[in-house]
C-alpha cells in the first residue's frame, strides 16, 4: 500500500471536497428542478470552463508562448498533481494531446456518493468549454470515453488544434511554424499550493453555478443551491472528522484549513475577489461555512 505525506492527502481531501461540491449542487439543481435546473448545472459548468481557460491563455500570452495543446497542458498549471491520479499519455505536441486516464478520483469521489450522473455532465461540458475556449474556440475535443460513463473503464482524450481550422491572423498565434523568427521562452512554472488552487477553483465554479441557477431558475434555484450546500456540508464534516481520526490528527480549526478548499471567513478571502457581485458567497458563508465552524 502506498504511503502518503501529510501534504499528499492534503491535496487527496481539496480535491475530493471540491468535487463534492459539484456533485451535491448538481444533484439538487437537477432533482428539485428537472430539466431547467439541469440547463443551469451545463451553463454553470461550460462558464467555470472558460474562465479557466481565458486566465491560463491569458498568462501563456504574457509569457510570450503559443497558443496551443503544447500549451494548454504542459505550462501553468492551476493544480499540483494528486497522487492517486493516474494517465497514460500518448502524444502531446502543438497540435494534439491524446491521453488516457487509467485513475480519476473525481470519477471516485462522485461514485461514492451516487452522484455519477452529475459527475458525467461535468464531463460533458466543462472539458470542451475550457480546452477550446483556450484556443479561440477553435481546437476539436474529442471524449468518446470517460469514467463517469457505465462501461467505460478509462477516459478517452484526443484534443485536436489543426492549422488548417485556424484562420490566418491566428496561425503565427497558435503555432511556431508560421512565426520564423519565435524562439520559445523558457518557462519555470512557480509551484502551486493545493490549498491555492483548489481554493480559487471552488470558489469560481460554486460562482457561476449560483449565478446561472439563479438566472435560469430565479428563487427555486438559489434555493437548490442552499439544498445542496447543506447536504455538502453534512458529508464534508462527517468525512473530514472521520479522516482525522483515521490520522490520529484533532479535527480543528487548522486541519479544516488544509483539508477544505473553502476558508471559513468568505469576507476576508481574496478568492472571492471578482466572484462577489451577487449574493453567492453569503449564501455559501451562511449554508456551508458557519455549519463547518459550528461543527468544530
Amino acid at each position: 500500500m502506498q504511503k502518503y505525506t501529510y501534504e499528499d492527502k492534503c491535496t487527496m481531501y481539496l480535491s475530493d471536497y471540491y468535487t463534492m461540491m459539484y456533485g451535491f449542487i448538481g444533484k439538487h439543481l437537477i432533482e428539485d428542478l428537472g430539466i431547467e435546473g439541469e440547463k443551469a448545472l451545463r451553463k454553470g459548468t461550460r462558464e467555470f470552463g472558460y474562465d479557466r481557460a481565458e486566465v491560463k491563455r491569458e498568462k501563456a500570452l504574457k509569457a510570450g508562448l503559443k497558443i496551443n495543446m503544447k500549451t494548454l497542458f504542459a505550462n501553468f498549471p492551476d493544480l499540483p498533481n494528486d497522487p492517486r491520479f493516474r494517465r497514460e499519455l500518448q502524444e502531446l505536441n502543438e497540435q494534439e494531446r491524446v491521453s488516457h486516464t487509467l485513475r480519476c478520483t473525481m470519477a471516485e469521489a462522485w461514485d461514492r456518493y451516487g452522484h455519477r450522473k452529475v459527475g458525467r455532465i461535468y464531463c460533458e461540458e466543462f472539458h470542451p468549454a475550457c480546452y477550446s475556449h483556450y484556443c479561440f474556440d477553435l481546437t476539436q475535443v474529442n471524449l468518446p470515453m470517460t469514467l463517469t460513463q457505465d462501461g467505460d473503464d478509462h477516459c478517452d482524450f484526443n484534443v485536436v488544434l489543426r492549422p488548417e481550422n485556424v484562420p490566418d491572423n491566428l496561425k503565427p498565434v497558435c503555432f511556431s511554424e508560421y512565426d520564423p523568427l519565435y524562439v520559445e521562452p523558457e518557462i519555470k512554472d512557480e509551484p502551486i499550493s493545493a490549498k491555492d488552487g483548489f481554493g480559487s477553483l471552488s470558489v469560481k465554479l460554486y460562482y457561476y453555478l449560483f449565478k446561472c441557477a439563479v438566472s435560469i431558475c430565479g428563487e427555486a434555484g438559489e434555493a437548490a443551491i442552499v439544498s445542496g450546500l447543506k447536504e455538502y456540508a453534512s458529508a464534508a464534516i462527517d468525512a473530514m472528522k472521520e479522516h482525522a481520526k483515521e490520522d490520529a490528527l484533532e479535527y480543528n480549526e487548522q486541519y479544516v484549513h488544509d483539508n477544505f478548499p473553502f476558508d471559513m471567513d468568505t469576507v476576508h478571502d481574496t478568492h472571492w475577489t471578482g466572484y462577489a457581485d451577487n449574493n453567492s458567497r453569503k449564501v455559501l458563508q451562511k449554508n456551508l461555512c458557519d455549519l463547518v465552524v459550528v461543527s468544530l
